[in-house]
């Protein structure tokens, strides 16, 4: 038996802590129990065991990048507001890395042995993110370079079973929603202008392609109306695929 992936993904101010919340009580409703490593995190330096979630855990909530080790140093250093420079494939090689400890250490013994996975981005996000970044700065950092980082290359091979995409028509809308959150991620991606260049990456038709061969289902959903509406998206597909 194996748990499901679920990897929620898209633009910053999109409205993916809504989904995921609202994935989350979903689950809840149905009985599920539910362990947030975001909670485990602040108190630790490390990744929980998962022989201790399973047994006592039906779902568990991750991200990415991570709030310990590597993805503490993207957060706080790599990817912050700070003047310094790391160049785009030195950021792409810390993703990766922060990845592969988080899938080995945690999501792969949990998936096999049948507990369910929400996280809220993953390797979907660095081949939008550092692919555009390169484009900045006036190269190309194609998606299968980004995929054959040895990080990226071994959690391909653990795709989601389902990659929920939240899309907005008004980038500025989003942005907006970024900048009035009570979080300041103090990251350097979050401005209007990066923004507008990756929406349509998302919607490519090489980004479409590359989950179709990974046998991840990609769903779109609409989160430019009410938080009501995103939120019965969200509990559709809970109860579609769940229930």
């Amino acid at each position: 038996m194996s748990g499901k992936f679920v990897v929620v993904d898209g633009i910053d101010g999109i409205g993916k802590g809504v989904f995921l919340s609202a994935l989350v009580e979903e689950a809840k409703k149905n009985g599920l129990r539910v362990f947030d490593v975001h909670e485990f995190w602040k108190e630790h330096d490390f990744h929980p065991d998962p022989q201790e979630l399973i047994g006592n855990y039906d779902l568990v909530i991750t991200s990415e990048p991570t709030f310990i080790g590597i993805g503490k140093v993207i957060r706080e250093e790599f990817i912050s507001r700070n003047n310094r420079h790391y160049s785009t494939e030195a950021i792409a090689q810390a993703y990766a890395l922060d990845r592969m400890t988080l899938y080995q250490q945690l999501l792969i013994p949990l998936l096999k042995a049948g507990l369910h996975v929400f996280q809220s981005r993953s390797f979907s996000t660095s081949i939008i993110y550092q692919r555009q970044s390169a484009l900045d700065e006036g190269r190309e950092f194609s998606i299968s370079e980004i995929m054959s980082i040895p990080g990226n290359a071994f959690c391909s091979r653990f795709p989601p079973d389902f990659l929920l995409i939240p899309t907005i028509k008004d980038v500025q809308e989003a942005v907006r929603r970024a900048e009035a959150r009570d979080k300041d991620d103090n990251c350097e991606f979050e401005n209007l202008a990066f923004q507008l260049k990756i929406k349509a990456h998302y919607e490519s038709k090489e980004f479409q392609e590359l989950f179709a061969n990974l046998g991840t289902e990609l769903i779109y959903l609409d989160a430019g109306q009410t938080l009501e509406f995103s939120q019965q998206q969200a509990q559709e597909f809970y109860l579609k695929n769940f229930n």
